[in-house]
This record gives structure tokens, C-alpha cells and sequence, in this order.
């Protein structure tokens, strides 16, 4: 094997070797190039280093092709004065918004214009900036990554739902944790999210994971499956071990292979996974890891856990994306190689 690393350990950005969600990614496009559209909102959802960011960025990149008018916003910022301050910085923009003799100087951005006195509700000169692109036909993409239950998430919110009752043309794509836009969406004031269509990224598929290895590494069918078999299509995982692989110029998975990812995936996800979770859901985890079946009731006993309480925590464990229900009455944990991490762990 020669030349560069065709896999990455980055998280959010877009590698040489990448698995496509195509089904997923079309079925946004095609929502919001609707006209009408069916829904101005997505949310996608999914475990970290499932692809959220990868996915969102193609489909921010998709629309920019098409002269959309995309905003990328951080949730670290005031949302509200970045998306005026972006929609500003675009050059046609600004010139329609000069034309039109908008005085946003109040704001940070913008010249003074002699003889009109400044908006100063934010919440104002967003409406009329998008008053003016709505009469030059043009549409708007905002796109938030690894959205959280913020002040300024929330007032951003606010104000794209009376965008939205004005009809104007705009569209917001979010990613992030369940359990993140769970708390998001239960905000009293913003119950219009719940209605917004939402994506849970699931593993990628076995046959596209076995076919890209193959590809790559030009090793056997049987090689190739041992490979993919391990990432248990989890997106992250497949990269790690392709990226191992490739600098331990390797074409199969090996004893040494496996201990360098276990490290890989502890360092880079798994440590930060396991931080965030409770101490209820860690005792869950606990309790799985050290089952020989992954029977409910042997794990339940095994941890002293209530029936109604166990129920509740592995319901948000299976939204989370952690686990999932492994035949009648049997869990499973969903990422490759977790449990042997777990067990790893002092608790």
C-alpha cells in the first residue's frame, strides 16, 4: 500500500475514503427542494462519530452548488447575531440590503445611511433581511452542529419559527445527541420542534463497509467481511480500523491490530461517551458488559434494578444509540468492541 492514509481520525471532516448515506442525504434534499416544502426543519440524531457532521456538510455543500443562501452557525455563538452578521457578509446580499436603505449599523455590521434611523431589535432586521431575499427568490440553509438546549439556541429558535409563520424561505438543519435535542425540543415555548422530521444515523451498511475495504486494501472477501464485521458499521470504527490498518500495512485484522484500535476508539470516543452517561446508565452498561446472554431479566437481577426503572433507562440508552433489543427479552450493545471497554472501567 502506497501514497496517503485514505482514512481519517478527525472527527467532522469529510475523508478520502467516506461511505455515503445516500438514501438519508436525498431524502433531506428532496424534502427541502420541495416546493411546497413538506418541512423547513431536519434534525439529525445519532451516538458521536456516527457521521452527523460528514452528512450535514454534504448537504450544506449540495445546496451551495445550487446558489442557495448557506449559514453555518456554532452553538457557541449568539446564534441571532451571527445569522444576521453571515447574511450580511454575503456580497449580493449586502448590495440588496443597501438598496433597500437597511441601517444595521446598531448592530456591529452594516454602514450608517444618512437620513434612515437604525433597526435595533435584532429580531427586526433579521425579518426584513429576509423580507428582501424572499423577493429576489432566493433561499436560506442555516445548518447548527451539535446543537444543545441553550439560551441562544432557544431565542434562535424562537425567532426561525416567526420566520417560519411569515413564510419566508428559510431552512434549518441540526445535528446532535439525542438526550441534547430531547432536552431542546421539550422546551415549553418551542413544541413546533417536535413536529420537525428527525434522522437517527444507524450503522452503515455491511455489504457497502466489506466492498470499500476490499477496494482499498484489494484482500480477500473473507478478509475483507472480519474487517467490516468488527466496525460493526459504525462510522467512526470503520475509519479507525482502515486508518490501523493501513499504517500497520495490514490487510487483515490482527491480535495487534485490535489492541491498537481498542486504544484508538478509548482516547478518541469511547472515554468521552462513558463520561457523559449517568450513574444509572453506566450501572446498565456495567451490567450488560459483564452478561453472558444479554438476557433483561439476568442483567436487571444482577444489578438489583426495579422493572419500571430499568425500563425507563433502556429505552433512552436504545434512543441514545448505545444499545438495542437483541431478540425477545436479549440487549446488545451496539458499538463495536464497547463492552470490552467498559469492563475496563472502574465503577
Amino acid at each position: 500500500m502506497r501514497g496517503g492514509n485514505p482514512f481519517t481520525l478527525d472527527f467532522g471532516t469529510e475523508p478520502t475514503s467516506y461511505i455515503s448515506r445516500k438514501q438519508q442525504t436525498d431524502q433531506i434534499i428532496k424534502t427541502f427542494s420541495a416546493d411546497p416544502s413538506p418541512s423547513h426543519i431536519y434534525m439529525i440524531t445519532g451516538v458521536r462519530g456516527t457521521g452527523k457532521t460528514v452528512l450535514l456538510s454534504e448537504i450544506e455543500n449540495y445546496f451551495c452548488r445550487e446558489n442557495w443562501i448557506t449559514c453555518d452557525l456554532s452553538i457557541e455563538t449568539d446564534l441571532l447575531q451571527a445569522f444576521a452578521a453571515k447574511l450580511y457578509n454575503v456580497e449580493k446580499l449586502r448590495t440588496w440590503f443597501m438598496n433597500a436603505k437597511l441601517n444595521l449599523s446598531h448592530f456591529g455590521f452594516g454602514i450608517e445611511i444618512q437620513g434612515v434611523p437604525p433597526i435595533t431589535d435584532l429580531g427586526t432586521a433579521i425579518e426584513q433581511m429576509m423580507k428582501i431575499i424572499s423577493k429576489q427568490k432566493k433561499k436560506v440553509l442555516i445548518t447548527v452542529d451539535e446543537t444543545v438546549n441553550s439560551a441562544s439556541m432557544r431565542k434562535f429558535a424562537s425567532e426561525f419559527q416567526i420566520l417560519l409563520r411569515s413564510k419566508y424561505p428559510v431552512y434549518l438543519l441540526m445535528t446532535g445527541l439525542y438526550e441534547n435535542i430531547y432536552d431542546l425540543q421539550n422546551e415549553k415555548t418551542l413544541t413546533f420542534l417536535y413536529r420537525a422530521p428527525k434522522i437517527a444515523l444507524e450503522p452503515l451498511n455491511a455489504s457497502a463497509v466489506t466492498e470499500s475495504y476490499r477496494k482499498i486494501f484489494g484482500n480477500s472477501l473473507e478478509d475483507a467481511r472480519r474487517m467490516a464485521s468488527v466496525t460493526k458499521g459504525y462510522s467512526y470504527a470503520y475509519q479507525v480500523l482502515g486508518y490501523l490498518c493501513w499504517e500497520m500495512n495490514t490487510c487483515t485484522v490482527t491480535d495487534s491490530v485490535l489492541s491498537e484500535f481498542d486504544s484508538y476508539m478509548e482516547e478518541y470516543v469511547y472515554g468521552k461517551i462513558w463520561e457523559e452517561q449517568s450513574p444509572v446508565k453506566k450501572k446498565i452498561l456495567k451490567g450488560l458488559s459483564s452478561s453472558e446472554n444479554g438476557l433483561v431479566t439476568d442483567i436487571r437481577e444482577s444489578i438489583q434494578m426495579s422493572t419500571s426503572e430499568f425500563s425507563v433507562y433502556r429505552s433512552r440508552l436504545i434512543r441514545q444509540g448505545l444499545i438495542q433489543a437483541d431478540g425477545y427479552g436479549r440487549l446488545a450493545f451496539t458499538l463495536p468492541r464497547f463492552d470490552i471497554f467498559i469492563n475496563n472501567q472502574i465503577y
